[in-house]
């Protein structure tokens, strides 16, 4: 199992590996380029961040550091969606917040069906926003994913029986 710095480092690296396949797909042109978030500083940063912070989630639903960083963050949010009088979608907000801290650790939260189901808004909520292009959250979908499965192979709870070097 390893440790908050383990997991960030490990999707450090995952998030480095996804950005090289990224500009490889990119650059030899096999997605079409018309998408305007692809075209900015902030496209990598966004997919290294969302890689790392999904890296770490899955120990949000036990007292550790991850769950600082994600209860301050979604404090502050929850904080602008009722500064800007969004009452009904920070009430929801914070319900869902809450789910986390409802389960025991490494229940839900370290299944394998949720590193694919967890980050579904990424892909959904750009799809509702953008419906003439609706594959633009894809690739913050496929780096919050690997985040979560780089989480899942550190704490060896994927590929422990199909691997005899990995205990």
């Amino acid at each position: 199992m390893s440790n908050f710095r383990g997991h960030v480092a490990g999707a450090g690296f995952a998030a480095t590996a996804y950005l090289a396949l990224l500009s490889l797909v990119f650059a030899i042109n096999l997605i079409p380029d018309n998408r305007a978030i692809f075209n900015g500083f902030s496209f990598p940063i966004v997919l290294v961040a969302l890689t790392v912070m999904f890296g770490i989630f899955p120990d949000i639903d036990t007292n550790s550091k991850a769950q600082d960083v994600f209860y301050w963050l979604l404090f502050g949010a929850d904080l602008a969606l009722i500064a800007t009088q969004q009452f009904k979608l920070a009430a929801y907000f914070g319900l869902v917040a809450m789910l986390p801290v409802l389960t025991h650790h490494r229940g839900w939260m370290h299944a394998k069906w949720a590193a694919v189901v967890v980050p579904t808004p990424f892909l959904l909520f750009p799809a509702l926003i953008y419906p003439s292009d609706p594959w633009v959250g894809l690739p913050y979908y496929g780096a919050a994913t690997l985040g979560y499965f780089t989480h899942l192979y550190l704490d060896k709870l994927i590929f422990k029986r199909r691997f005899g070097f990995i205990e």
